[in-house]
């Protein structure tokens, strides 16, 4: 990933819920009610895991993949809200979540508050298939690891200052990884915008057919 043209970053990753539809008789579940409340109700859904960020540690059950120096992410709060701030110098890592979930026989929905406050510096147009500006502000991931790593699978939504919502591409970097662009645009007002993506068909959209593996990592980054 190229990030010698960004400046200074700064995301404000909200609190990541993610869940499966019913029935879900394998899966040790915890629900918490005031989480699932945010959750639209067009889904039927039991809550697997909620990450509210609302305390220091936090980020201590992430596990973190440096790609080139260290952002530095940090667990902020707001009035009532309180979420990860990323800030990113020239740098790109990424915090990821190991979790099991089956999406052959399942419908997994991810769900995500994200707010940008700054883009990344372009000398060339965006782009989701050239690395000469692979380089987004906010990026969110669904892994589908496979036995054999080269055979893996990878969700990508990112946000982009410029491409249109519901553009799809192949990352420069593998043709196993899909990137989506969930959210476009400066976000003048600085509001905090919801996605709430249904993950099957959203693979199938990016690889032509259903998961043949099961999902067992989440992540972000900027």
């Amino acid at each position: 990933m190229r990030h010698k043209h960004s400046k200074v970053l700064l995301v404000a990753v909200g609190a990541l819920v993610l869940t499966a539809a019913i029935p879900l008789y394998h899966y040790h579940i915890f629900i918490f009610r005031k989480a699932a409340e945010d959750i639209s109700i067009k889904y039927k859904l039991l809550l697997i895991k909620w990450f509210p960020f609302s305390e220091e540690n936090s980020l201590k059950e992430w596990e973190e993949k440096i790609f080139k120096g260290k952002v530095v992410y940090k667990v902020e709060k707001e009035r009532v809200v309180s979420y990860v701030r990323a800030t990113s110098s020239q740098a790109a890592s990424a915090l990821y979540y190991r979790i099991k979930m089956d999406a052959r026989r399942k419908r997994p929905v991810v769900s995500w508050k994200w707010n940008v406050q700054k883009f990344p510096t372009k000398k060339l147009p965006e782009s989701l298939e050239t690395k000469d500006e692979d380089d987004f502000a906010a990026r969110v991931y669904v892994i589908f690891p496979a036995v054999f790593f080269t055979n893996s699978k990878v969700l990508e939504y990112v946000w982009a200052e410029a491409l249109p919502e519901g553009t799809l591409g192949t990352s420069p970097y593998s043709k196993n990884i899909k990137l989506i662009v969930a959210q476009s645009g400066k976000n003048d007002g600085g509001e905090w915008c919801l996605e709430e993506r249904d993950i099957i068909s959203d693979y199938k959209l990016a690889f032509g057919r259903a998961p043949e593996y099961d999902i067992c990592a989440v992540a972000f980054m900027t």
